[in-house]
């Protein structure tokens, strides 16, 4: 087994816990009902904001039509909004609302204790050492 293989394979079982229990919780902060792709979609705009819809689609690997629905969807819901690019009128760049800035952080801190339940058993220092490790990539 090379070593690429074994990252991939505890990167794939750290990724079905957080998943799991991120979605076991999501209930509590999702009150306008944008699921779990949504929220992805949601986190990846203010992560990248501003962003047009097809630095959205390249940054995800997702269809554009997907992302398209998706996008009209957190639209609609209030979470983001779209402004036209400054440097190109035929283009929209997406952004956060408030609300959405504040679903984010919800988000962010539901995310922060689902972490925390899964790297528990680690030692501080091997906590610092995983985030240290993270930020590199």
């Amino acid at each position: 087994m090379t070593k690429s293989y074994e990252i991939a394979k505890h990167i794939d079982r750290f990724m079905r816990k957080f998943d799991a229990a991120t979605h076991a919780r999501a209930t509590q902060i999702d009150n306008d009902k944008i699921g779990q792709l949504g929220g992805l979609v949601l986190l990846s705009i203010a992560d990248l904001h501003p962003v047009s819809l097809q630095e959205l689609v390249k940054a995800l690997g997702r269809d554009k039509s997907q992302m398209t629905r998706l996008v009209q969807m957190l639209e609609l819901k209030g979470v983001i909004a779209r402004k036209p690019s400054p440097t190109d009128g035929r283009v929209s760049l997406l952004h956060p609302t408030e609300k959405g800035c504040a679903l984010v952080a919800g988000l962010r801190q539901l995310m922060s204790e689902v972490v925390d339940e899964i790297v528990a058993p680690l030692p501080a220092e091997e906590r610092d050492t995983l985030a240290r490790l993270l930020r590199k990539l």
